[in-house]
């Protein structure tokens, strides 16, 4: 399959704008560890494990490649670049190939599609007469460059069984392959590479597990171990056998600029070409150690280092620079996405089914747009704590935010900068641990500004923190001794709090002393064991994701009808019955829904824990949109969460493989039309073709275009806060260049607004 490639440069240190087109996706990943650098015909790759980065020289410009920009995978294994052909090869953890020449991609996929038992990865890559050379799990792969297509494939274990081969060398006149079995070698010119029996093990270094090769300067260099896997040693060899160099915890050796490059999380160590010390590189600056995953000399005898946390680094004799593209620093391990006025919150904890901690950093993205920052917890404050699960923004000062830390408690945050961490001994005992834990899991802001937090494993599971500071608990001890509960929504409609957890009931409470449980399966032919997802939509309802689809609470203004004494209400869960064909069916009966969002026109977006994400109608009745790896810049079927940022009604959506964006079509309305309405793009120049998104609208607005004249030449209504355009008129001709005027009104007529569109043919 052949595609094409589209490159985004992104210039340092000058902000980048992170506006998408409608229908468009970006990807926004983390390049903060590197694992493999690789040199090219002007150019230096890095290849993050969910990204692919690159340098361009000399200007130094940085950029990214990705699914979103034509590659056909996410997740990389390893690359290799052919200056021959000019082609990149990118191998993925999947075992799918791309071949990258220049903006074409074709994808090979037969490796990823083989029904072959066993290890399929690819580990090394290298190239020889045109034909590129994949060090695979169960032997060699070679890949004819010009014919974009596998030409043969190599079982070289011993009996021809299949053996994983890590990496390969070609000498003058040898191919070598580092397998666990030692050091195998065929002649080059042999015409039967793919018998076993050719292949000859080098008993020089028997009993030890190759794993790396390198050739340069006439010298065969390897490195493996004989117990522990992570301690490598490095071998030359010798007119006698091998000798070793230098032992240690080596991630990588890379052969360039006529030095080998020795790279370990302490520093890199450079040998010339007769495998001689020359130096030894372990600091860049005064604050960070050279922590190396992989390095290579460059022509220009430059040191460039995939670096373990700080990206792609250049290291010069006076000079010492990183690269790195903007993106937050944990975009694999999204937990919830929290939108705010103008940004995007990324919590990055998470904690495993038994509720107990994942251990990750406690560092929360923020992002404008434009921009990635971190929150700063240079106080201290957070020092020995992990996995921040959610965020609120207070809603009458949006300077300050709070963060749910798994296991320490609930942190202030003033201008991005934590203030403190509250827990049981400042709280006034309003935060109850639990076996010397806070489960602190959830929070949400209400609109008079008082800050709703769930204590898991707490008989006084909901707390709050009021306006003036105080601190407040209820006993949930009705409902249950220790509720297992992280997830939390408050009802703008009734004031009350819904939240559920590990246990398949929800539970709602008014916030004084009411409270009631709610059966999932209460009013509902569809039986499900857990609710992973609750959300309210823009007319009050409440939407509940499970492992078998979406179930709806629209009778929630019963939830207390019975007394509220903790005992299960009669509020129904119902599920949405759409029509297949001739058949009635359970809206997405068939998926375990991890998450769902509401967008500015009320329309539902929702993750599949392997389904991808669907977009569905205000009411679910209609699927209007699924998107999936398969066929979609989608880098993941499993969807973790979903954020829609209102102003510009972006969805950032959270995978198993990193953090995207998709631009809508709708945003959230404004409460009164905006001074100007805006259009992007103005003006729309020639060989456009996409739709111009016209936004800052009051809700549902009636939006006619006209021409210099008067004259109407399309009408349509908003989503939420926004209109499409497609610049043409209502039968679909494009219209002719000229200035076009934008009239809106609400449903009784009010509101009008206006603005001028400028089309260029």
């Amino acid at each position: 399959m052949k595609r094409t490639l589209a490159i985004l440069l992104m210039l340092l240190p000058l902000a980048v704008s992170g506006q998408t087109a409608i229908g468009r996706w970006r990807d926004c990943l983390d390049y903060n560890a590197i694992f493999h650098v690789e040199p090219a015909d002007g150019c230096i790759y890095a290849a993050g494990r969910t990204g692919l980065m690159y340098c361009r020289l000399p200007e130094r410009e940085v950029g990214t490649l990705s699914k979103a920009s034509g590659l056909s995978d996410a997740g990389i294994s390893t690359i290799a670049f052919d200056s021959a052909s000019g082609c990149l090869v990118v191998a993925y953890t999947n075992s799918n190939v791309d071949l990258v020449f220049g903006s074409e991609v074709y994808n090979i996929s037969d490796i990823k599609r083989s029904d072959m038992l066993g290890d399929k990865a690819v580990y090394s890559i290298r190239f020889r007469g045109g034909t590129a050379y994949l060090a695979t799990g169960f032997g060699i792969v070679a890949v004819d460059l010009a014919r974009r297509e596998i030409s043969e494939t190599y079982y070289i274990g011993t009996g021809g069984v299949h053996t994983a081969v890590y990496d390969i060398a070609f000498t003058a006149d040898s191919l070598y392959a580092a397998t666990d079995e030692g050091l195998k070698r065929i002649a080059v010119n042999e015409s039967h590479l793919g018998i076993s029996d050719r292949w000859q093990t080098d008993t020089r270094l028997a009993g030890v597990a190759l794993k790396q090769l390198a050739y340069l300067g006439g010298n065969l260099v390897a490195t493996g171990y004989t117990v522990d896997p992570s301690w490598l040693t490095l071998y030359c060899h010798t007119d006698t056998g091998y000798r070793a160099v230098v032992s240690g915890k080596i991630q990588s050796i890379h052969a360039g600029g006529g030095m080998l490059a020795v790279s370990t999380l302490e520093g890199v160590l450079q040998y010339d070409g007769a495998l001689r010390f020359v130096d030894s590189v372990t600091v860049f600056t005064d604050w960070a150690d050279v922590s190396a995953y992989d390095a290579v000399v460059a022509s220009d005898g430059a040191l460039w280092v995939a670096h373990s946390w700080v990206g792609l680094l250049c290291i010069a004799p006076g000079v010492a620079e990183f690269y790195l593209p903007e993106g937050p620093q944990s975009n694999d391990k999204v937990y919830r996405l929290v939108p705010t006025p103008g940004r995007m919150m990324l919590c990055p904890g998470g904690h495993t089914n038994i509720y107990a901690n994942s251990y990750l950093d406690p560092v929360l993205s923020v992002t404008n747009g434009h921009r990635w920052t971190t929150v700063d917890r240079s106080g201290g404050q957070l020092d020995g704590t992990y996995d921040i699960v959610d965020a609120a923004v207070n809603p009458r000062d949006t300077t300050e935010a709070f963060l749910a830390v798994w296991g320490y408690g609930i942190a202030q945050v003033k201008n991005d900068t934590v203030q403190q961490l509250f827990t049981e001994a400042n709280t006034g005992g309003a935060l109850r641990t639990y076996q010397n834990v806070l489960l602190t899991g959830a929070l949400a802001f209400d609109r008079q500004g008082n800050l709703w937090a769930l204590n898991s494993h707490s008989p006084d599971a909901l707390v709050v923190r009021r306006r003036d500071g105080s601190w407040e608990h209820f006993s949930t001890e009705a409902l249950s001794s220790l509720l297992q509960v992280d997830k939390l929504v408050w009802d703008s409609v009734n004031n009350y709090l819904w939240f559920a957890g590990r246990n398949n009931e929800i539970y709602v409470h008014d916030g004084t002393s009411r409270m009631a449980r709610i059966n999932p399966n209460n009013g509902s032919k569809l039986q499900t064991e857990s609710v992973n997802a609750l959300v309210q939509d823009l007319l009050g309802n409440i939407w509940i994701g499970t492992n078998k689809g979406i179930k709806v609470i629209y009778d929630g203004s019963k939830a207390f009808a019975s007394g509220g004494h903790g005992e299960t209400a009669a509020v129904s869960c119902s599920n949405i019955t759409i029509t297949n064909g001739d058949f009635y069916e359970y809206l997405m009966a068939y998926e375990n829904v991890t998450a769902i969002a509401v967008d500015g026109a009320n329309r539902k977006w929702v993750g599949t824990a392997s389904g991808g994400l669907y977009l569905l109608s205000d009411n679910g009745l209609e699927q209007l949109a699924h998107y999936t790896a398969a066929d979609s810049p989608l880098m993941s079927d499993k969807i973790i969460a979903i954020g829609i940022q209102p102003a510009s009604g972006e969805v950032y959506v959270g995978t198993a493989a990193g953090l995207q964006v998709f631009r809508s079509t709708a945003t959230y309305a404004e409460s009164a039309p905006l001074e100007h309405i805006y259009a992007f793009p103005n003006p729309v120049r020639p060989g456009y073709e996409g739709p111009v998104a016209i936004k800052g609208f009051t809700r549902d607005a009636i939006v006619h275009i006209t021409d210099a004249a008067g004259h109407v030449v399309f009408a349509t209504q908003a989503l939420g806060g926004q209109a499409i355009w497609n610049a043409r008129t209502a039968n679909g001709e494009r219209v002719a260049s000229g200035v076009y005027y934008v009239f809106a009104s609400d449903a009784e007529g009010g509101n009008r607004s206006v603005a001028k569109i400028l089309v260029v043919r």
